[in-house]
């Protein structure tokens, strides 16, 4: 098939592909490194991608990576080398990654394939769509228009489009993008899920109201869509509604049928072991479905400890925490250098309200493997809430010297230091490099603007920093926490009566989904805008909750561990 000119259906990554490269057994000695190590005349074509860690992957995936890397250093050795069989093994090398929530190493091989096969839609859509699953919005906008390019009729493209020009506030473009993807049946009910948003911000609540009702009819599932709809319903004035959607509110978002997206979903289905079908179902969340293999499997095979930690995940998310201990504590009599299983058990412990036992399994994670980020970050958490926050700064730093895509940990980091007691002329200046280097990061704004408003030292107080900030932040992502920067950024600038008038819109934005305390620091707040003078504010206040560790939540590193979600 020719670039540009398809089929209803896009081409898969090759089942062929997929069975030479993740199930044929890899030749004596081939060297899997020979991706990292890249010889001429690859060296000028592709990136190097290194071998990445595994060790918390269950077993048979990490058979399957290990398998696909081999082969694939096998063909890049082979002489000619025809370029279009290459770009589908590092297809089906990333989509291995991805699947395991290996992410850099995925978009490294997407890039790969993008770059043999230039012309081939499929790669392109491939990395847009990862960078959209990461947050990575401009990204993912270079990387989609580029598949549009090639293909400007693939119907999920108007759908995935639609929803970055929607974070990207780009209101006009999404709004032509979305309607068209609401044209597809298969893509209607995600496709109205963004429009609602977007007639939200327009403050057309009844047209929200309208497509979110719709796209809840198509999929009654889609749990995500109750909250844009309750904040449809406060603002037509029915509170009772609004309260009944909130109440409703999970994160599951609509599906769309996407052919692409769902081939790269299929990648294992080839492998037919309980331990195999057991991963798909608990990646599905069908937690009854993955326990039946698990156990299974275990009956057949009782020593593959990696299956059992997966065990001991599925028992946990399907509500049975004693027996999920029970099952970890039995991985760690077997070995106690199993990982994943002594990360886990802390996570459940500190669950239970047990911080010294959860620490101790923590350290020793970090005593069999100094470079594991997440037990450093973990730990960071629970120090930081037992407000000892040099060592938890510490274990941030670690967190980030390992693995700098854990979000959460930048801003953390510098905000355990300011409660250590380090200069907030060190802090700030870090933050400023910080907000270069992660433009898209709207909590280091945050806190910048903040800190250039309220900072005690005149060295780094800055209205006019703090304002221009607010006004990059505000209008891109208005919410409360957002404006409120705003506000105060223009109260700092001498602006009273505009901060005033900002601060009046959290109020109303607030309503009556916030608690009483709350309510009354922001209308403490107003009234001191109306007054002339700044509000009484630390810097960072310790009751902010964009300035501490998010509370531990067991069921999404369970569940997703080992994956940015957790962090």
């Amino acid at each position: 098939m020719m670039p540009g000119r398809r089929d209803a259906r896009p081409a898969p990554i090759t089942a062929s592909c997929l069975a030479g490269l993740v199930l044929l057994a890899v030749p004596v000695g081939l060297p899997a490194d020979a991706l990292s190590e890249l010889q001429a005349p690859w060296q000028q074509r592709l990136q190097a991608v290194p071998e990445a860690d595994i060790s918390g992957v269950e077993s048979v995936g990490q058979d399957s990576i290990t398998r696909t890397r081999a082969r694939l250093a096998a063909r890049l050795g082979a002489d000619p080398t025809d370029s279009a069989e290459l770009a589908e093994g590092y297809a089906s090398l990333a989509a291995l990654y991805q699947l395991f929530r290996i992410d850099a190493a995925a978009a490294l091989c997407w890039d790969n394939a993008r770059q043999l096969q230039p012309d081939e839609f499929r790669w392109h859509y491939y990395a847009g769509y990862l960078a959209l699953t990461r947050g990575q919005s401009s990204r993912a906008l270079e990387l989609l228009e580029q598949a549009r390019a090639l293909d400007p009729d693939y119907p999920a493209l108007d759908l995935r489009l639609g929803q970055l020009w929607l974070e990207t506030n780009r209101l006009p473009q999404a709004r032509a993008a979305l309607q068209r993807a609401a044209d597809t049946p298969g893509l209607r009910a995600a496709a109205l899920y963004y429009l609602g948003q977007l007639e939200l911000l327009q403050r057309d609540y009844a047209a929200a109201r309208d497509h979110l009702n719709e796209a809840l009819t198509l999929n009654p599932a889609a749990s995500e869509v109750h909250y844009p709809l309750a904040q449809a319903y406060r603002h037509l004035g029915e509170p009772g509604l609004a309260r009944e959607h909130l109440d409703k509110f999970e994160r599951r978002e609509p599906t769309a049928e996407d052919p692409l997206v769902s081939e790269l979903e299929q990648v294992l289905r080839t492998s037919r072991s309980d331990f195999g079908q057991g991963m798909r179902a608990l990646r599905e969340r069908d937690y009854e479905s993955a326990m039946r293999h698990f156990s299974t499997g275990l009956e057949i095979d009782p020593d593959n400890l990696a299956a059992r930690v997966s065990y001991a995940r599925v028992l946990y998310l399907d509500g049975q925490s004693a027996a999920a201990e029970q099952q970890l504590d039995s991985v760690l009599e077997r070995d106690p250098q199993q990982l994943l299983a002594r990360l886990m058990l802390g996570i459940l412990l500190q669950s239970q309200g047990k911080a010294g036992p959860a620490a101790d399994h923590y350290r020793e994670v970090l005593r069999l493997d100094p470079r594991h980020d997440g037990a450093h970050f973990f730990l960071a958490n629970l120090l930081f809430n037992q407000g000892r926050f040099a060592a938890a700064a510490e274990h941030y730093g670690a967190a980030l010297a390992v693995n700098a895509d854990i979000p959460p940990a930048r801003l953390l980091q510098l905000v355990a230091w300011h409660r250590a007691g380090r200069p907030d002329r060190a802090i700030a200046e870090r933050l400023e490099q910080l907000t270069g280097q992660y433009p898209d990061r709207p909590e280091l704004k945050y806190a910048l603007i903040r800190m250039r408003a309220l900072s005690a030292d005149p060295a780094v107080r800055d209205s006019v920093q703090a304002l221009n900030l607010a006004n990059e932040l505000a209008p891109s992502q208005p919410s409360p926490p957002n404006v409120e920067a705003l506000a105060l950024a223009a109260a700092a600038d001498g602006q009273f009566d505009a901060a005033a008038r900002l601060q009046q819109q959290v109020l109303d934005m607030l309503g009556w989904m916030a608690g009483a305390q709350q309510l009354q620091r922001v209308q403490d707040t107003l009234d001191a805008y109306e007054q002339g003078v700044m509000p009484q504010q630390a810097v960072w206040p310790a009751d902010d909750p964009l300035l501490s560790p998010a509370p531990l939540n067991p069921v999404e590193p369970f569940r997703d561990y080992p994956a940015p979600v957790p962090f």
